[in-house]
């Protein structure tokens, strides 16, 4: 049996392929199975894969799929036939720390722990130079990412939780859902998760902000339909609300239209309201995310106006740093 599955789903990303697989083949810890899903990658993807396989046989194993399926059910898959005691996920773009398992498999045996997290950071590379920052990973809201942790395998199976399918924001409702399930959770104080910037990615740039929410309308739709059906609404209403509130305020940043943007805060406010969030708090978190979008969120003008300030910030930030894209956007997703 290994300690640890970990998943690496695969679709053109055949220029980093090599250097994530590579950084898998090193890991520390002895008995892992790395298990990476070629989701009908038109390039050149299975080969690369096909050759970690041969010269790690006992490490690597492949999954092919005829047909593109999306991140969600290609990683759905591959955890069925998943055989670790834990299991981890690995974005094809990025690469892990050569003892990220190890630390992270450890950690999880001495606290029994049915979830681990560690701190992790961006990069970008440039011509001569990768640049790097960390991620913030403190708040619930915050840490919202898969690579970084790693799920006891049968804690997974027992309380049913995989990946929503035909959803690109599929790591949030998995994270939120995995660590409200259980209160055995720990977490390793190092970087050790590498993150790749890029461009290139799907919710990232100015055309995709508009269709970014749409797509973030039907993921917390159904996360929160989920959190009601799982009886979880009572006792996580705080960090419910804290959830929505940041993703109204993480709208302020995408380049859309007054319209879209405040059709965006209704949503959110239809959903604080149809599950009652605020009412169930027993005492309403007074953060900055929190206390930003309750005050700002019954004016329409003071939205508006608001996502112009925090644009002209932003802008201005970017341009002092001498950045050349200060159009992309706040969040970093791929």
């Amino acid at each position: 049996m290994f300690n640890v599955s970990i998943i690496v789903p695969v679709y053109k990303s055949e220029q980093y392929l090599a250097s994530c697989l590579s950084s898998l083949a090193k890991q520390t810890l002895e008995h892992v199975e790395v298990i990476v899903v070629i989701d009908a990658s038109p390039d050149n993807c299975a080969a690369i894969a096909g050759e970690f396989c041969i010269q790690y046989p006992e490490r690597f194993r492949k999954i092919v799929l005829e047909k593109n399926v999306g991140v969600s059910m290609a990683r759905n898959i591959a955890m069925q036939s998943a055989q670790g005691e834990y299991i981890g996920f690995v974005d094809s773009d990025d690469y892990a720390e050569p003892n990220m398992f190890e630390l992270m498999f450890c950690k999880a045996l001495t606290t029994n722990a049915d979830v681990v997290s560690c701190q992790m950071r961006s990069f970008e590379t440039h011509a001569s130079s990768v640049e790097y920052h960390n991620i913030p990973t403190k708040e619930y809201y915050d840490d919202t990412f898969v690579t970084n942790k790693l799920f006891r395998r049968v804690y997974l199976l027992s309380k049913q939780i995989n990946f929503y399918s035909n959803v690109i924001f599929e790591d949030e409702p998995f994270a939120y859902t995995a660590r409200f399930a259980t209160e055995n959770v720990a977490e390793v104080n190092q970087v050790l998760y590498n993150y790749r910037m890029s461009p290139e990615g799907l919710c990232r740039g100015d055309n995709h902000g508009r269709f970014n929410l749409y797509d973030k309308q039907l993921m917390l739709a159904r996360f929160l339909a989920d959190m009601e059906r799982r009886g979880a609404i009572e006792d996580y209403a705080v960090e419910l609300l804290q959830c929505l509130a940041n993703h109204a305020l993480s709208a302020l940043y995408y380049h859309i239209s007054a319209v879209d943007l405040l059709g965006f805060f209704s949503f959110i406010d239809h959903l604080v309201g149809k599950y009652r969030l605020i009412e169930r708090c027993t005492v309403v978190p007074q953060d900055y995310k929190v206390s930003r979008y309750l005050k700002f969120r019954g004016s329409a003008t003071q939205i508006v106006l608001l996502s112009y300030w925090v644009k002209a910030r932003q802008l201005k930030q970017q341009l002092s740093a001498g950045l050349l894209s200060p159009s992309l956007s706040s969040e970093g997703a791929k």
